[in-house]
């Protein structure tokens, strides 16, 4: 059988320390079938001399540049230079194992459920040991990220999802695990070595910690509905107690929300109804018209019963196929609010 084309992609900025390391890795691997494309993402070190050499030697490689843009972007332009099926993004300070890249290509092309693939790592350079990665689930998964950036994916997938999150500067591959898993599909972490990923004090993960507001923020945004689903509700700061949080928060305001089978597409949409237009404009799905239909209603709430019969409720119709669905919320203890969602003519 042929083997499937894998394209490392490997965003690159004032990497000149560890690119050369990161790429010969790869060239290493056991998986003969696989390209590696380079995007140098504005640097101003010797990164594209060294970029320029590797091209030079090895007809697998090929580099673009741009000006910088951060890592989401620099992925997404790999990507969409990418000819594999299977994508696997290396960091240009870290490096793989010589199987990895096979071993995770025997599981995608074995398992067509399986939507990620990762593996056991080891740290290198300020830091050593094992990294110690706890048991994956999708609801710990909404609280914290479980998988390194290193993981192998559908190209497909890539495309379905709009991509890595531009807006997202930093644990961006946690948002992009995020949109994966939220039409269903599996994880499965390789039993072997196979990154050996690169702590330093001025790392991008250690100069975006400041952030964490702001990403939360964005996750909250992007990904409502499956926060909702796994969380009772949004994800707090404090993202370890969100569930237990949301529990209390939705005996004294509830929330309900109603999405029509058939628009699951705009799913999204239903859920962003309460949310200002910069949230929405943050839902990377297909596009038409929306149109929001807004009540308000003096509703006295007692503690720990549900919404009935919000006036959207009353007024959604099942066989209008331009109505979406509805979403109700408790607002204060004498105050309902609800949306009809439809699709504008």
């Amino acid at each position: 059988m042929e083997q499937k084309l894998v394209s490392i992609i490997i965003p690159a900025y004032n990497a000149e320390k560890y690119i050369e390391e990161a790429v010969n890795s790869a060239l290493a691997s056991t998986y003969s079938n696989f390209e590696i494309v380079i995007v140098n993402d504005g640097s101003t070190d010797t990164t594209q001399q060294i970029i320029e050499s590797l091209v030079s030697q090895h007809p697998s490689i090929r580099s673009y540049t741009q000006s910088n843009g951060g890592a989401s972007a620099a992925r997404n332009h790999a990507i969409s230079k990418a000819k594999g099926f299977y994508i696997l993004p290396l960091d240009s300070d870290n490096y793989i194992s010589p199987d990895y890249v096979e071993e995770a290509v025997k599981v995608l092309d074995a398992e067509p459920d399986v939507k990620l693939v990762s593996c056991e790592a080891k740290y290198i350079g300020e830091k050593s040991g094992r990294w110690k990665f706890k048991p994956f689930s999708l609801n710990l998964l909404c609280r914290k990220n479980l998988i390194d950036n290193c993981s192998m994916y559908r190209k497909a997938d890539w495309e379905k999802v709009g991509g890595y999150c531009e807006n997202i500067l930093g644990r961006e591959d946690w948002d992009f695990w995020l949109s994966l898993f939220e039409t269903g599909g599996k994880f499965v972490r390789l039993p072997i070595v196979g990154l050996y990923y690169r702590v330093r004090s001025n790392s991008k993960r250690v100069q975006t910690r400041h952030l964490h507001k702001s990403l939360v923020d964005t996750l909250n945004a992007r990904h409502k509905p499956l926060f909702y689903k796994e969380l009772n509700g949004k994800l707090y700061y404090q993202r370890t107690y969100s569930k237990t949080i949301n529990k209390l928060i939705n005996w004294f305001k509830p929330q309900h929300v109603y999405v029509e089978n058939n628009a699951s597409l705009y799913e999204k949409y239903v859920y962003a109804a309460n949310e200002p237009d910069t949230v929405k404009d943050l839902i990377k799905v297909p596009r038409q018209e929306i149109q929001y239909i807004g009540f308000e209603e003096r509703r006295f709430h007692i503690p720990g019963t549900k919404i009935k019969k919000s006036k959207a409720m009353i007024m959604f119709e099942p066989t209008n196929k331009s109505h979406l669905g509805y979403y109700e919320e408790q607002v204060s203890l004498f105050k309902l609010r609800s949306y009809l969602v439809l699709r504008a003519a």
